[in-house]
């Protein structure tokens, strides 16, 4: 990890972030059209509400634009530029939205004129972007904009502006909340259903704290296969995430340009292929499994420790490794595969990766497998830590094998 402070506002999201609280929740004006006057917001957010939610809620196949345009028309000013800002915010940061169509929504209510603002300090793709939250965030657009309107709603109706690091705070608490939590149905435009914008917010308001991941998939599978990595895992999701980063982030994404492995390490190429598509529990098993022998079969020296291959990585006893291989005859002590004293591996009946420091490991601490019997092996220790023992584990393995 970085000992320097990172700049995020060297990316427009953050800058925008930040000048749009300031503006549109702090000055009560418009970040995103040229108006002047201070706006009321609490009127306009109540004209929405009664155009956009409850019994106006539009669920027809009818396309997005056809029903906006019909439930704001003959709409007052004031509520377009509201709801401009509020569109603009939702579409802001992400990249699977192109600059030219994130302007285009505030178009529709000022076609023809000069009074949206204009450049790419406005609207903007990578690397300016936080993430691509993928389509679900497009297809839940009504119900994203729904849960936004809330947090502003929230944050607006507070007594007590403060400063913008005050908001993002308080932006930060309500989307926690949110996420973890879910939304009372009777508040005001409460949104039934996970939103991304939740989890964009989050970053947003702090992203040292928060990972720019808005899937909510993506969260459950990272976590469901790394969650072995960290010693005492934390309870809150977000906290998890930020504790598997800091184990895994100084022997991954090593080839990455700096900034990119910063903000996206997740996404890093070394990194997603090991949890992305892994939905079942099954699969997210197999994956950790295949990461712990990855780290097991690369490791060097002294037992657990580390040593800097720019990046770091676990050490092992290379001597260890040699002894047990001769012992074993090179043969896989599950099923019995041998191949001119090659291709075995050697197993640690307690991983290095649990390891809690550096120590010394026995002979009698290690079996040889093939690379198959040692995939499984980490495969059945996930499900119970009995086959840190040798017999329970040779006995699964043989069973196995027996079956194919």
């Amino acid at each position: 990890m970085t000992s320097t402070p990172f700049d995020w506002n060297r990316f427009h999201s953050y800058r925008v972030f930040d000048e749009f609280l300031d503006r549109f929740v702090l000055q009560r004006k418009s970040y995103v059209t040229k108006h002047s006057d201070a706006l009321d917001l609490a009127t306009a957010f109540e004209d929405i509400r009664g155009r956009f939610c409850g019994d106006s809620y539009d669920d027809s196949d009818a396309k997005y634009e056809e029903k906006i345009a019909h439930q704001f028309s003959d709409t007052p000013e004031e509520t377009k530029i509201v709801f401009a800002n509020v569109e603009y915010l939702w579409a802001m940061p992400v990249a699977n939205l192109r600059p030219r169509t994130k302007r285009a929504y505030g178009e529709r209510w000022f076609s023809g004129s000069d009074l949206l603002v204009e450049g790419d300090r406005y609207f903007f793709g990578y690397p300016n972007i936080i993430a691509d939250p993928g389509p679900w965030y497009l297809r839940n657009k009504y119900w994203e904009l729904v849960a936004l309107l809330r947090v502003l709603h929230l944050v607006v109706s507070e007594s007590g502006r403060g400063d913008v690091t005050m908001l993002k705070r308080k932006i930060a608490g309500i989307c926690h909340r949110a996420i973890y939590e879910g939304v009372p149905s009777g508040e005001v435009f409460a949104a039934p259903i996970f939103c991304g914008v939740h989890c964009a917010l989050l970053h947003l308001a702090d992203p040292e704290r928060y990972e720019s991941i808005i899937s909510a998939s993506h969260r459950r599978q990272i976590i469901s296969v790394f969650r072995h990595v960290v010693r005492k895992p934390s309870s809150d999701d977000e906290v998890l995430l930020k504790q598997i980063r800091e184990v895994l982030y100084d022997a991954h994404g090593i080839g990455e340009e700096a900034d990119r492995k910063y903000r996206w390490f997740f996404y890093s190429k070394d990194v997603q292929p090991l949890w992305i598509d892994k939905k079942t529990p099954k699969q997210q098993q197999v994956s950790s499994a295949v990461f712990d022998v990855r780290n097991e079969e690369e490791a060097v020296d002294l037992e657990g420790d580390v040593e800097a291959v720019s990046g770091f990585r676990i050490r092992r006893s290379a001597k260890l490794v040699k002894a047990a291989k001769k012992r074993d005859g090179h043969t896989c002590r599950a099923c019995g595969f041998h191949f001119e004293d090659q291709i075995v591996h050697v197993h640690h009946l307690d991983p290095l990766s649990e390891y809690e420091r550096p120590q010394e490991t026995k002979l009698d601490d290690l079996i040889t497998l093939c690379p198959n019997c040692h995939y499984l092996a980490h495969y059945w220790l996930r499900e119970d830590s009995r086959y840190k023992r040798l017999k329970p584990l040779l006995a699964v393995l043989k069973e196995v094998r027996s079956e194919k």
